[in-house]
């Protein structure tokens, strides 16, 4: 009985997805629900190791290079409904997750060897409007581009690491979470399989990029301490810093047309 059942939702699958199209743009469905997932690239120096720079200032204030994000996952979903057989407008929602690529925080005290003990992620989440096009290749093949802008958020992740003096003595370092929007910006081809009139499977490379992210008097705290000597309070300190998010995404999807 389960092995008729099994062969018969087989059968009906091979019926619903080798069945001929019909040819032609204009009778690809107008609206369209996708989702997608897929590993993303950082680009320039935000894909660099953290920490490259660290500058105390007089006031107080430090001036610190984070950047680097490893690679990591993007994910999201869009709806695009197209006003012509080929030109739509669509809406956007992306996020991603970055792990940090650090070696030991030198930078706040170059004759100590650090070692990070915790450390986030980079996190961001873009929501956008813009427009698509697309065309048939061959039956059952869809090019596809699109462009789009909007709002971008990018969060910081927090750091600690400490660093073993003597037998004695440990330095701490700890750098807090931080958040920031601004414009973002992007643009992508896919190419599409048709499975069906209703259901399409996405192959998809986006470029997504920001307007400079301006994180201001982030918390941070240093520490000293000695075995068999108070431990006094954390030295707090105020660093701003700057990100250029730039990704590149690798997505594979599905899309819902109708």
């Amino acid at each position: 009985m389960k092995r008729g059942i099994l062969a018969g939702i087989l059968f009906g699958a091979v019926l619903l997805f080798t069945q001929p199209l019909q040819a032609g743009i204009d009778n690809l469905k107008r609206a369209e629900f996708e989702l997608h997932v897929g590993p993303g690239f950082p680009l320039g120096k935000f894909g660099q190791k953290a920490f490259p720079e660290y500058r105390q200032n007089p006031d107080g204030t430090a001036v610190l290079g984070y950047h680097g994000a490893n690679i990591g996952v993007n994910y999201g979903l869009a709806f695009q409904f197209y006003a012509s057989p080929n030109w739509g407008v669509l809406l956007l929602f992306n996020g991603h997750s970055n792990t940090v690529n650090a070696d030991a925080f030198s930078s706040f005290n170059t004759d100590a060897k650090w070692k990070t003990t915790s450390k986030g992620k980079w996190t961001e989440f873009m929501a956008m409007a813009g427009i698509t096009y697309r065309c048939l290749l061959a039956e059952r093949f869809v090019f596809s581009a699109r462009a789009y802008l909007g709002y971008a958020h990018l969060i910081a992740p927090y750091y600690s690491s400490e660093a073993q003096i003597s037998s004695f003595v440990t330095y701490t370092y700890q750098l807090r979470s931080s958040s920031d929007a601004n414009f973002g910006y992007g643009a992508g081809v896919a190419f599409k399989y048709l499975l069906a009139r209703g259901f399409h499977l996405d192959l998809r490379c986006d470029y997504m990029g920001a307007v400079p992210f301006y994180f201001r008097r982030v918390n941070s705290f240093s520490q000293t301490r000695v075995v068999g000597v108070d431990t006094p309070e954390p030295t707090p300190y105020k660093n701003t810093f700057h990100e250029n998010f730039q990704m590149i995404n690798l997505s594979l999807g599905f899309t819902f047309a109708f």
